[in-house]
């Protein structure tokens, strides 16, 4: 029934999520502040760095509470 189709867990439809709203963010951070293509892809790279270690802190608050 679901040969040759990849099911997307809850996790990956979630990071697809995120991507898209740091891509959004920045965006709109960008046009907002008329910062460069450069000056957004930087802000891109904060963006997800910063959610990047909130999620790493999470887990790691997770996995110390089990």
């Amino acid at each position: 029934m679901y040969e040759g189709r990849t099911v997307k867990t809850a996790t990956d439809r979630a990071a697809e999520a995120i991507e898209a709203a740091e891509t959004m963010c920045a965006d709109e951070m960008g046009a907002t502040l008329e910062l460069s293509p450069a000056a957004k892809m930087a802000l891109i790279s904060k963006i997800a760095a910063a959610i990047q270690a909130a999620v790493a802190e999470d887990r790691e608050r997770l996995v110390c509470a089990q």
